[in-house]
């Protein structure tokens, strides 16, 4: 897990180039020629940071939850979401071809831990048939662009090669996807659309109080940090720990948590306003850390403190009604008591910085807004 924590601070440009290489496969179809001439995904005018729902995100998200051991301080997925969908597939009595395949696809994790940076791939696809798409020609391909039938297919699979490198990290991607598959067809389908349907009212009022007040009033900060739009994906799997790629001005994908009701709408801005953080959070770490303390892991250690206390900053500077109903928010998530009062300040004892990186947060914070 530390690894892909630090992944969420580290490759950026990387992230940026292969999120337009991988844009390529809306114009790749399932059969016939692969030309150089296939459009890229059509490019649309509308909202800035639209809400979308992406089924094959959560797919590849729950695979990982239902694999991966979660001790994180704020959970990597949902709290309790592992559990609840072990309950929720034993009472429909199904077995599926993800429990088939879960012994060796947790093995090949914890020998190779850096696998679970492979979370992240979901984003860059459009759609599953897209990212089944993709894994096929990199299978194909042995891992190898050189064995690619053309230059945009092997920019894909170069792409996916630097997560999956060794042949071993190969078999592990081709199991992984093909169980997902297999869970897809057996289960998650028919699980996310009754889910999803069920959440219908906490997605609308989020999505409505997004675009109207919360999204306008961020929109300074995200300009200043090169944020300015991309995509907003809640996800089913996901809590106060999203999954970010940032791309630039106009192609990021955030996946942040799917509010469960009207009344917990403000849950999309909180973690949205988490991962946001990061552009800020990674500056003011790197600035007061020694090298020797660089090399020991002190930037990662402190990376997921950096996200909590930079994201309070932010609610509190676009809508101060808000910032306790933050604090109480990742308080709960990380298991901490949730006083009647100050939560802001328990917030900030429960995830301790040095004081230097706090001012400069707060300074970078201000300049975004103000420009001063």
């Amino acid at each position: 897990m530390a690894f892909l924590r630090d992944l969420r601070t580290t490759n950026v440009i990387h992230r940026r180039a292969a999120l337009a290489v991988l844009l390529v496969l809306a114009g790749l179809g399932c059969a016939g020629p692969q030309r150089a001439s296939d459009p890229l995904r059509p490019v649309t005018v509308g909202p800035r940071w639209p809400v979308k729902t992406r089924e094959h995100v959560d797919l590849w998200l729950h695979g990982f939850a239902l694999l991966m051991d979660d001790s994180a301080t704020v959970p990597l997925f949902d709290r309790g979401y592992r559990d609840h969908l072990t309950v929720e597939r034993n009472r429909r009595g199904l077995y599926t071809a993800l429990d088939s395949a879960r012994r060796d696809l947790v093995a090949g994790l914890r020998a190779r831990p850096a696998l679970e940076g492979a979370q992240f791939l979901a984003l860059y696809f459009g759609s599953w048939d897209e990212l089944q798409r993709g894994m096929t020609f990199f299978l194909r391909a042995e891992g190898d662009p050189r064995n690619a039938s053309n230059p945009e297919v092997a920019g894909v699979v170069a792409f996916l090669a630097q997560q999956f490198p060794r042949k071993e990290d190969r078999e592990w991607a081709r199991r992984f996807s093909a169980a997902l598959e297999g869970e897809r067809t057996q289960f998650f389908h028919a699980w996310w659309v009754d889910e999803q349907r069920r959440r219908t009212p906490g997605l609308v009022m989020a999505d409505s109080l997004w675009q109207a007040r919360w999204r306008p009033a961020l929109q300074p900060y995200l300009n200043a940090t090169q944020q300015q739009n991309g995509d907003l994906i809640p996800s089913l799997t996901l809590g106060g720990e999203g999954r970010a790629v940032p791309a630039g001005k106009l192609a990021s994908q955030y996946a942040v948590t799917w509010p469960a009701t009207a009344d917990s709408a403000a849950t999309l801005l909180y973690a949205f306003v988490h991962e946001a953080a990061g552009a800020v959070a990674t500056v003011a770490i790197a600035d007061h850390l020694t090298p020797a303390q660089q090399r020991a892991g002190s930037g990662t250690a402190l990376a997921a403190t950096g996200l909590v206390r930079g994201g309070a900053m932010l609610v509190a500077r676009i809508d101060p009604a808000l910032a306790d109903g933050y604090a109480r928010w990742y308080l709960g998530l990380a298991g901490r008591p949730v006083p009647s009062t100050g939560a802001l300040e328990a917030l900030a004892a429960a995830f301790p910085m040095p004081e230097e990186m706090l001012a400069s947060l707060r300074r970078q914070i201000d300049f975004a807004f103000t420009g001063i």
